[in-house]
């Protein structure tokens, strides 16, 4: 009794595979012969294209960004260290003599 649900299903599946104007599994076939519906594919498909790459970008850019910006303020940390650093300096080289 499965095997026989099994190959139902199977054939049912293959009938509707091998008539694709019954089953209406091709938009493009069917539909894509409009001007307005070959516009939207066009637009859709550079959508799909072109967003995943924006996306990376504008991620890369902020990154680099973020890391230079902490550059900056490890630089601007070091810098205030050594000033406060130095009088400590000369004071103790101004007392040795």
């Amino acid at each position: 009794m499965p095997r026989v649900r099994a190959l139902a299903a199977t054939l049912a599946v293959a009938s509707l595979a091998a008539a694709p104007r019954v089953a209406e599994a091709c938009s493009v076939c069917m539909s894509g012969r409009d001007d307005e519906t070959r516009t939207a594919f066009i637009v859709t498909t550079a959508f799909m294209t072109f967003l995943p790459l924006t996306l990376g970008t504008a991620i890369f850019l902020w990154l680099r960004r973020r890391y230079r910006a902490m550059e900056r303020e490890e630089a601007e940390d070091a810098r205030d260290a050594g000033a406060v650093a130095a009088p400590d300096a000369v004071r103790i080289s101004s007392s040795t003599r």
